[in-house]
C-alpha cells in the first residue's frame, strides 16, 4: 500500500512537473498585447519561439511599435540563420559593438539596404512599410510581378512599385482597413514579423542567407586599405573592370587623424612603420582565399612603405599557389620596395609588379594596367558565372557600342528585361554631361556614391536610365560601362539633342 502511495504521489510529481513545463513554454512566447485571434498572433509566437525577435521586459510585445532599421536588420539576419557578412559595412554610425553590426553589414553585402549617401546606415530611423516590402522582394531575387492598384499606388515610390505588385499578390503585407497600402508610414513590429513570416511560407519555409555566388576558377579579389578614398577609388575600379570582390582591409582599433600625423615622431603609424614586428589586428572575417585564383593588394605608401595591416592580412591566410597584383596610391613616392618586402609574408605565391596610381587616376588609366598584366586564365569575360552574357549592345544613330554589366542585382534586372528582346529608349540630354530617359519599369537598385566616367550606365531612381559622356558625382547605380569611346568621341555620337538608344544582350 505504502508502495501504491509512492507511486501515485511520484506520478502525481510528474503530472505537475509537465503541466507547470508546458505552463511557462506558453508564458515565454505569450505577450500581454497580443490577442491570440488577431491575424499577425501566429507570426509574433512563429517569430518569438525562432528567436528572430524578443518581448520588452513588462510582457508585451509591442506589437504597434515602429521598427528601426538596425532592429529590422537584426531580426531578418536572425532569420537568415545569423550568417557571417563577408566583410564590414563600414557605416558611421553602426559602432564595432553594436548587437546589429553583424545584420547591418550582411544586408548592405546581400545588396537588401542601402546606406544613405552620407556614409549612414540610419540605425535609429523607422523603416516603412514600403521599405520593407522592397527589401524582402529583393531577397526573394526581384521577380517580377503584377496586382491589382491600391487606392494610394501613386504614393508608392517607384523603387518599390514591383514589389507592392509582389507583395499583393502573395499576401506579404496586407492593406489598411480602407484598403490603401500606406507606404510610407513605419512599420510596426507586428507587421514586420508577419511579412516575414508570410514570406517564409512563400518560400517554402527555406530563407537561406543571400551571398554572393560561388566563385569559378580564375575569380578576383581586390584586398586593399584606405584610409582616404584614395586607394579604394583605385580598388573600385578594378572591381568592375575585373568583375572582381572586394574586401576593405579594416584595422580593428581606426586610425586617428593623431595616429597618422607623420610630423609627430611618436604618432601610431611612425611607430608601427618603425617596428619590423607590428601586426595591426584586422577587424571582422576574412575572405576565404580557396575562392581565388588572382588577389590584388592595395595600399597607401606610408614613409615609402606598405602599411603594417598589409603584412597583418598576408599572414593570416594561405596565399599559396595563387597570383598577386600589389598597387599603391601615392602623392609622389612610387612603389619602390614596398611590393617586394610584402613577398615575405607570402612566399609561395607568384608576384607580379605592381603599379603605383595618384588617388585620382580613372578608370581608363587602371583598366590600360590591367590590360597589360599576364593574369591566369579565368572565366570568359564575356559571361557570368552562370553563363549568361555580361555584355550589352548599345545602338545609337546606326553605331553600336559593347559594355560590360555589373554584376549587381540590378544589372541582372536589366539583363532578364532584354533577355524577350532589344529595348529602345528615347533620352533627352540633360546638363551637358549626360542621356537621359525612362525605362519604362523599376529595376532594384544598388545606390552608391560614385563619380561617373564617360561610357557610364547609370540607374537613376530606379526606373530611369542614364548615358554618362562627361563625369557627374551623385548617389547612383552603375549598371555597365563602354569603355570603347572616348568622350570626345561619345559627345560627338550622341549629339546636344534627343536621341534614341535601343539596348540588347551582346
Amino acid at each position: 500500500m505504502n508502495a501504491m502511495k509512492r507511486f501515485y504521489a511520484a506520478a502525481l510529481v510528474l503530472c505537475m512537473t509537465l503541466a507547470l513545463t508546458a505552463a511557462v513554454f506558453a508564458a515565454e512566447t505569450a505577450f500581454s498585447d497580443v490577442d491570440e485571434s488577431a491575424p499577425y498572433a501566429g507570426a509574433v509566437r512563429w517569430a518569438a519561439e525562432n528567436g528572430y525577435v524578443n518581448g520588452y521586459s513588462d510582457g508585451r510585445f509591442g506589437v504597434g511599435d515602429n521598427v528601426t532599421r538596425a532592429q529590422m536588420a537584426a531580426i531578418f539576419h536572425r532569420s537568415a540563420g545569423s550568417p557571417a557578412a563577408p566583410r564590414a559595412a563600414g557605416f558611421s554610425d553602426v559602432a564595432a559593438t553594436a548587437y546589429y553590426v553583424d545584420a547591418a553589414s550582411w544586408a548592405a553585402d546581400c545588396g537588401l539596404v542601402n546606406g544613405y549617401t552620407d556614409g549612414r546606415f540610419g540605425v535609429n530611423d523607422p523603416v516603412t512599410r514600403q521599405q520593407v516590402i522592397a527589401i524582402l522582394w529583393r531577397w526573394a531575387g526581384s521577380p517580377e510581378a503584377q496586382a491589382e492598384d491600391y487606392p494610394d499606388e501613386s504614393a508608392i515610390a517607384s523603387y518599390a512599385q514591383t514589389a507592392a505588385d509582389w507583395s499583393r499578390s502573395n499576401g506579404i503585407l496586407t492593406a489598411r482597413a480602407d484598403g490603401r497600402f500606406d507606404p510610407r508610414t513605419p512599420a510596426t513590429r507586428a507587421e514586420v514579423v508577419s511579412a516575414l513570416y508570410q514570406y517564409r511560407r512563400l518560400s517554402g519555409g527555406e530563407t537561406p542567407a543571400p551571398t554572393p555566388d560561388p566563385s569559378d576558377d580564375g575569380k578576383v579579389l581586390v584586398a586593399y586599405f584606405s584610409n582616404t578614398s584614395n586607394t579604394e577609388n583605385i580598388a573600385k575600379h578594378l572591381e568592375t573592370i575585373l568583375d572582381a570582390d572586394l574586401y576593405r582591409i579594416t584595422p580593428e582599433v581606426p586610425y586617428t587623424s593623431a595616429d597618422l600625423n607623420y610630423h609627430d615622431s611618436g604618432c601610431r603609424a611612425n611607430r608601427e612603420q618603425s617596428d619590423a614586428s607590428a601586426r595591426p589586428a584586422i577587424s571582422g572575417t576574412l575572405p576565404n582565399l580557396a575562392d581565388y585564383d588572382t588577389v590584388f593588394i592595395g595600399y597607401p605608401i606610408w614613409h615609402g612603405q606598405a602599411p603594417k595591416i598589409l603584412y597583418t592580412f598576408l599572414e593570416s591566410g594561405d596565399f599559396s599557389g595563387k597570383t598577386i597584383v600589389p598597387f599603391c596610391t601615392s602623392g609622389s613616392s612610387g612603389i619602390g620596395s614596398s611590393a617586394t618586402n610584402l613577398r615575405v609574408s607570402a612566399s609561395g605565391a607568384d608576384w607580379l609588379d605592381g603599379q603605383r596610381f595618384g588617388g585620382s587616376a580613372s578608370r581608363d588609366t587602371v583598366e590600360a594596367w590591367v590590360n597589360g598584366l599576364n593574369l591566369p586564365a579565368g572565366p570568359a569575360a564575356e559571361t557570368t558565372s552562370k553563363g549568361e552574357s555580361s555584355m550589352l549592345n548599345l545602338t545609337v544613330n546606326g553605331t553600336t557600342l559593347t559594355a560590360t554589366l555589373e554584376d549587381n542585382s540590378s544589372a541582372r534586372a536589366l539583363r532578364e528585361l532584354l533577355a524577350d528582346g532589344p529595348k529602345t529608349i528615347e533620352m533627352s540630354d540633360y546638363g551637358g554631361m549626360e542621356k537621359v530617359g525612362p525605362l519604362g519599369r523599376s529595376l532594384p537598385t544598388n545606390d552608391e556614391q560614385i563619380t561617373t566616367q564617360a561610357g557610364d550606365l547609370i540607374l537613376y531612381q530606379g526606373n530611369q536610365i542614364v548615358l554618362y559622356y562627361a563625369p557627374n558625382t551623385w548617389n547612383f547605380t552603375r549598371l555597365g560601362h563602354a569603355g570603347s569611346t572616348s568622350a570626345s568621341e561619345l559627345r560627338e555620337l550622341l549629339g546636344g539633342g534627343d536621341v534614341s538608344v535601343t539596348l540588347s544582350l551582346g
